[in-house]
């Protein structure tokens, strides 16, 4: 019975449920005040203006929220007065459409984060579209109503971020910290030898990248405001999981032998071992739930002395066999990860007082601020600008739409097929085919659960599904389309309901529209294309540079710095950057089955390559009184150089003198014991960068 409340705490504290419900709350809140004081058809035109400002209020940095909410009120009421008073002559109108499409494009040259603001600009043009003006008077009535519905919306979505900011910062730092148990659960999987290899590997490339995302977020928000004590306990609990994560990650340096090896029982204690791990990091992000929350550490002590015991009795029974010296070193720095997450819980316990770490790392070098200036658009305009030629897709396809639904206006309706064509349509080919397929299930779903409802409920609760369904599309917007598109449809036709439900009965005529909206956006994905394929060379140069970088930084004796902290976070980034590039490339038309096989292959050898070079502070960490400091320290210098220069550009097989010197054989390296591990992590390093370098290097990658 235990179990219950805690799987529903975890399925409910979450980011995006938090903010759909605040959303749907400001929303419905919005449509009552007007409707109070207003009546009925004013409260729709309200409410209609705070959905369109609603869509980009997402969980950015406090300090960033005046800015971004004041843009999506500016962006709501001038596109509602361009559709208004563009409405009552249609050239002007079809000039307006391939604007909205153009401007929408064209901003997308400022990141992810913009991409809600583009779709506010959307939303409130063709809401509006769907409004009968008999006169500029009434059009100017009901831009007023929107630009009331907008203020009253962007300023409570302002007050909620001010009283929320610190609640915003744990609910990111739970998702991150979710998604590292994540992670753990698939790093589990891979040390189950019952498993395929690639694909268990594969798993867990993916779940990184996810980590990637969630991490930064939460470094976005929380790196932000650090000049109280939560703000910096906040902190302190994001570098413990970074420091327990980095640590878990370089324990995959040897699971190429730990896969091979014969000790099924050993892997099998490994497995069990990173899953109470991820149960216990999981059970953590609960202490989130409480501003002042406590969290103590479970007791790990036992299972990691049976852990240690284990391998060392199998290497007592077979000497020799050199699998067992990844065995060892796998669960030493395995065991190592469980006393950072034992840290995390002190970090997170309110009793504890904040460390100074924070306090010695430039932290604005770790944020992620979205791109601003005019300069940036401004560059857009030329030929092979990728956001250029995406305004143009988007422009020719809602002027087509509009075309459409001028032509036979019986058959299709504009506002709905412009609006379809607008959230499917996206930058990238793979996206607008996921999003195409999401669009048209869900919109059938939706259209099906709101007959339902207007034909079983009562109006007070069709209001209310109302509210509910636009916090619902509003949440999954990120995280399930599908479940967006349902949601959307469920508002929208509920609204529509309300306001004339004589002349909308048809609710087939919404499938048809979305059908047609989705139909353009499929056949005009393929004008001015920018493939994945094209960008795949600078993908793979910038991962070459992220890795010759953090394996500088990773190459040296001393201790953990700020320098070596942000290069592995670039070479991490780099790595899921290149994860998500082939992804999308699978979904790319006429691809290549053996180039993919081939960056498959690359983006493993990286990962890997990554861990072995996560694994150097660690090795320091546990050997550092063991290890000779000159003998150790220029066998370091010289496997950093080679290194370094293998990551070069076109320099893995040219025969250099560095990179192709005869292999010392570290001999002045075997003193002890912990200088022969060293002199096998190097050579395991040198190896693995070579790998890369020769991967990176095919001229099936070169030639995609």
């Amino acid at each position: 019975m235990a179990i219950l409340p805690r799987s529903f705490s975890l399925a409910v504290f979450r980011a995006h449920i938090e903010n759909g419900l605040s959303v749907a709350l400001g929303v419905g809140l919005t449509g009552l005040l007007v409707g109070w004081g207003l009546g009925f058809h004013a409260a729709v035109a309200a409410g209609s203006a705070a959905l369109c400002v609603s869509i980009s209020d997402r969980t950015d940095p406090l300090r960033q929220k005046l800015w971004i909410m004041g843009a999506a009120f500016a962006c709501t009421w001038a596109f509602t007065a361009l559709s208004a008073f563009a409405h009552f002559y249609t050239p002007a109108f079809i000039a307006a459409v391939a604007f909205v499409g153009l401007w929408a494009g064209l901003i997308s040259a400022y990141g992810r984060w913009v991409l809600s603001l583009a779709m506010t600009c959307v939303l409130a043009f063709v809401l509006t579209m769907g409004q009968h003006f008999t006169s500029p008077a009434t059009a100017a009535e009901h831009l007023m109503l929107s630009v009331l519905g907008g203020l009253i919306y962007t300023v409570y979505a302002l007050l909620v971020a001010w009283l929320l900011d610190d609640r915003v910062r744990r609910l990111l730092l739970a998702e991150a910290m979710r998604a590292f148990a994540d992670y753990l659960r698939a790093k589990a999987a891979l040390y189950n030898p019952d498993t395929e290899g690639p694909g268990a590997l594969r798993a867990v490339i993916d779940t990184h990248a996810a980590l990637a995302d969630k991490l930064q977020a939460a470094r976005d928000s929380l790196f932000a405001r650090r000049s109280h004590r939560m703000q910096l306990k906040r902190i302190d609990t994001l570098i413990a999981l970074l420091d327990a994560f980095e640590t878990v990650l370089s324990s995959d340096a040897d699971i190429e032998a730990l896969r091979h090896a014969a000790q099924r029982e050993l892997m099998w204690r490994l497995n069990a071992f990173v899953y109470q791990m991820a149960d216990e990091v999981e059970r953590l992000t609960l202490a989130l739930r409480s501003r002042h929350g406590h969290a103590a550490p479970l007791n790990h002590a036992e299972e990691s002395r049976q852990l240690t015991l284990a391998v060392a009795q199998a290497r007592e029974a077979a000497p020799g066999d050199p699998a067992l010296h990844a065995f060892v070193a796998t669960s030493n720095k395995l065991v190592l990860a469980d006393t950072y997450i034992a840290a995390l819980a002190t970090a997170l316990d309110d009793r504890t007082e904040p460390s100074a770490v924070a306090a010695g790392l430039d932290l604005e070098l770790f944020r992620q601020d979205a791109p601003r200036g005019i300069g940036l658009l401004l560059n857009q305009f030329r030929w092979h600008a990728p956001a250029l030629r995406y305004a143009i897709r988007l422009s020719l396809a809602m002027t087509t739409g509009l075309a459409l639904t001028l032509v036979f206006p019986r058959f299709a309706h504009a506002n709905w097929v412009l609006l379809t064509i607008a959230l499917i349509m996206r930058a990238n080919y793979s996206v607008t085919r996921q999003r195409r397929w999401d669009r048209v299930a869900g919109t059938l779903i939706g259209c099906a659960l709101a007959v339902t409802f207007i034909n079983t409920l009562p109006a007070p609760v069709l209001l209310l599904f109302i509210v509910l369904a636009v916090g619902t599309s509003h949440a999954y917007g990120l995280v399930a389309y599908r479940v967006t598109a349902i949601g959307a449809s469920i508002s929208s036709l509920l609204l529509l309901h309300f306001v004339d439900p004589l002349t909308h009965p048809q609710f087939f005529e919404r499938i048809v529209d979305t059908l047609i909206g989705a139909g353009l956006s499929w056949a005009f994905s393929y004008l001015l294309p920018n493939w994945e394929r094209d960008d795949l060379p600078r993908t793979v140069r910038g991962l070459l540079a992220a890795d010759a970088t953090f394996a500088d930084a990773a190459l040296r004796r001393g201790p953990v710095t700020q320098r070596y902290r942000l290069a592995r976070k670039k070479a991490l980034d780099a790595v899921a950057q290149l994860s998500g590039a082939i992804r999308r490339l699978a979904d790319e038309p006429n691809m290549n089955r053996r180039a993919l096989a081939s960056l498959g292959e690359l983006l493993g050898a990286n990962y890997l390559l990554a861990s072995d070079l996560s694994s150097m502070p660690v090795l320091v960490k546990l050997r550092a009184k063991e290890l000779d400091p000159a003998g150790a320290d220029a066998a370091i210098a010289l496997v950093r150089e080679r290194v370094v220069y293998l990551l070069q550009p076109n320099t893995a097989h040219d025969g250099h003198d560095i990179a192709a010197a005869a292999r010392t054989s570290f001999a002045e390296l075997h003193g002890s014991a912990a200088m022969e591990v060293l002199a096998r992590r190097l050579d395991h390093i040198e190896h693995a960068a070579r790998k890369v370098a020769r991967l990176a290097a095919r001229p099936v990658i070169e030639d995609l």
